[in-house]
């Protein structure tokens, strides 16, 4: 059995050339022999690191959070480093979703935020199936009003019972769950992967390099290629040479095809930083 825990992420304001609003969501899978080890392992990496009792750490602290003046800097980043691997450390995987808001949905008719959930669970479902074991995702609840969350998981149930156009997550042992992230150290660790990940792709070059670096070796890969597999960039008929830029990627697949990257019919053909 695996456990995926999940978490969201935005980035309004993107700083590469052409791209809109970026929404992102994905997680951290932890096989279920190492969740205590990896729980509290991050717990004692909290506490080495002078945490009080009860504070929890993220990509982008709060005001009123004890990192957000308490840890900065290289201390921040070191603690980011250690954290991401001690969950490499307990072969712990990472899926990232992100879309550009102002393109069109996979799914017709879907909000980029659902439809990059919809993406996400499809992905989980494909993991799993690959590696022969069910799963559970547990997202950190962050929706708001009560109605706001039990529509969220009312559409994971849809999904993870109805499929989508290219699986059925059969591998998924029953809906979503959602516990607030603060009283989660691995829902934390999800949120440092997931907002580092969009940042880095957003454009963000001050802090999220050094620790994507980290990142990149959680990120789920196939056929020596991460692009579609560990991180999808929605719609990737224009981001797809960022996979080579920013992953290493030599080639997208496309059915049972590779084709060369960088492609010259994409977007960001000679570059990462111009459309």
């Amino acid at each position: 059995m695996n456990f995926f825990f999940a978490d969201d992420a935005k980035q309004n304001h993107p700083t590469r050339q052409g791209m809109g609003a970026l929404v992102a969501i994905g997680g951290v899978c932890v096989p279920d022999s190492q969740i205590r080890y990896l729980e509290s392992g991050l717990n004692a990496l909290c506490m080495n690191y002078g945490f009080p009792p009860g504070e929890w750490f993220k990509w982008s602290p709060n005001k009123d959070q004890w990192m957000r003046t308490k840890l900065v800097e290289d201390g921040r980043q070191q603690f980011f480093v250690e954290a991401i691997e001690l969950a490499n450390s307990m072969g712990c995987k990472a899926l990232v979703v992100i879309e550009d808001s102002t393109r069109s949905p996979v799914k017709k008719g879907l909000t980029a935020t659902d439809d990059v959930t919809l993406m996400f669970i499809e992905r989980v479902g494909i993991r799993l199936s690959y590696g022969g074991t069910d799963g559970i995702v547990i997202a950190d609840r962050s929706f708001g009003a009560p109605d706001q969350e039990e529509e969220f998981l009312a559409g994971c149930l849809e999904t993870i019972q109805q499929g989508t156009k290219f699986v059925t997550p059969e591998r998924i042992a029953l809906n979503v769950l959602s516990t607030p992230s603060r009283l989660v150290r691995t829902l934390q660790l999800a949120d440092v992967v997931v907002s580092c990940t969009l940042s880095y792709i957003a454009g963000e070059k001050a802090y999220s390099p050094p620790i994507f670096d980290h990142v990149k070796k959680l990120l789920y890969q196939d056929k020596y290629r991460i692009g579609g597999v560990g991180l999808k960039i929605q719609p990737d008929f224009l981001y797809a040479n960022l996979y080579h830029w920013l992953l290493g990627d030599e080639h997208i697949m496309r059915g049972n095809v590779g084709y060369p990257l960088p492609k010259k019919e994409f977007w960001y053909a000679n570059s990462p930083d111009r459309s």
